[in-house]
């Protein structure tokens, strides 16, 4: 509101002014005070002072407003870093990837209601598992802890036998890949996006990603192919290019450990059959864990974890919590008749 009365006001005033300056002069030439040509000397005076002190103005409005954003930027950058590692946290050459969650308990600061609750879990070394549940289960909460992006408020979880807290934390999350639900690609180059983390990744690492994640033919379909600039938030790719974009990022470090957070939910099912397929053949020594909405998408893993409500409920194969007739029976009944209303 102030910034809408505050211009229009400001050329008011110098409209006026020239008028205030216009009206008196006039009087005093009248009176034989001054000449009309001091009138005109005047306005030409004024005209050369407005604008300079006007800029002025606009100078101290720019300055306050980069004050008040360096405070706000400030605050950010100084807030403290809870999350670190230990003095003496471990460092190892070779990671087998065997996950284990023990009584794990959890709620976001600020709130009294756990978010997950005595959480046990077991994912063995390059094991492919799915997590399963409905809207606000906590099954994003489950794989943020363990990259320790929070701590677990009870219990603990442990990476090839050790508590992930003994772990360096730069080693920690390089060995993790994580595809995010909300793709998120930066202003540059398709070929930056996918390197994005990477210390060093040749053409081949980059195109070979891409490949794994079935997006190598949408890029070569573009003028300038991997060189191609992305729009603000990728903005010129489709949805499932995004995510196939994200995919390949995350691919390309080589990660003992990978987790996909419903990250293939824009994409069709005959290039989801596909995308797995590569993932299957290629991250076959890979732990990975899969968390979708979608039940075609996790037909074929190893173990399949049901949350609800923040607790492990059911696990195991798909054909045996099938016969278990429970929540996650229901579930995939209810996709099936869904797609049967939508083929009719």
């Amino acid at each position: 509101m102030v910034e809408s009365l505050f211009h229009p006001t400001l050329n008011l005033l110098i409209g006026v002014s020239v008028l205030i300056v216009v009206w008196k002069g006039g009087i005093m030439v009248i009176e034989d005070t001054i000449t009309l040509g001091n009138i005109a000397e005047f306005v030409i005076y004024v005209a050369y002072l407005t604008w300079p002190v006007a800029s002025l103005g606009y100078t101290v409005n720019r300055l306050q407003k980069s004050l008040a954003s360096w405070e706000r930027i400030d605050s950010m950058l100084m807030e403290p870093i809870y999350i670190q590692s230990d003095k003496d946290s471990l460092l190892q050459d070779t990671i087998d990837g065997k996950i284990e969650f023990r009584n794990v308990s959890f709620k976001y600061p600020g709130s009294d209601e756990y978010a997950l609750k005595n959480i046990n879990l077991t994912i063995e070394a390059g094991s492919n598992v799915a997590v399963v549940g409905r809207t606000g289960s906590g099954k994003t909460t489950l794989v943020n802890l363990m990259p320790r992006l929070f701590d677990p408020d009870e219990g603990e979880i442990l990476i090839d036998g050790k508590n992930i807290k003994r772990w360096d934390l730069q080693q920690l999350r390089d060995m993790i890949g994580y595809v995010p639900q909300e793709t998120f690609l930066f202003s540059t180059t398709l070929k930056e996006n996918i390197a994005f983390g990477t210390a060093e990744s040749s053409q081949s690492d980059v195109e070979r990603a891409a490949e794994i994640a079935q997006v190598r033919e949408n890029i070569l379909e573009f003028e300038k192919k991997f060189e191609t600039l992305v729009g603000e938030r990728g903005i010129t790719l489709s949805g499932g290019q995004k995510q196939r974009t994200a995919i390949a990022r995350a691919i390309i470090k080589n990660p003992d450990i990978i987790v996909f957070d419903d990250s293939l939910s824009a994409v069709d099912t005959k290039t989801e059959d596909a995308i797995l397929g590569h993932l299957r053949e290629q991250l076959s020594e890979t732990t990975t864990i899969m968390i979708s909405h979608r039940i075609s998408s996790i037909l074929n893993v190893d173990t399949i974890f049901y949350i609800h409500e923040g607790s492990i409920v059911e696990y195991g194969s798909h054909d045996e919590l099938i016969d278990k007739k429970g929540r996650y029976a229901d579930m995939y009944n209810r996709q099936l008749l869904e797609q049967e209303l939508a083929q009719i």
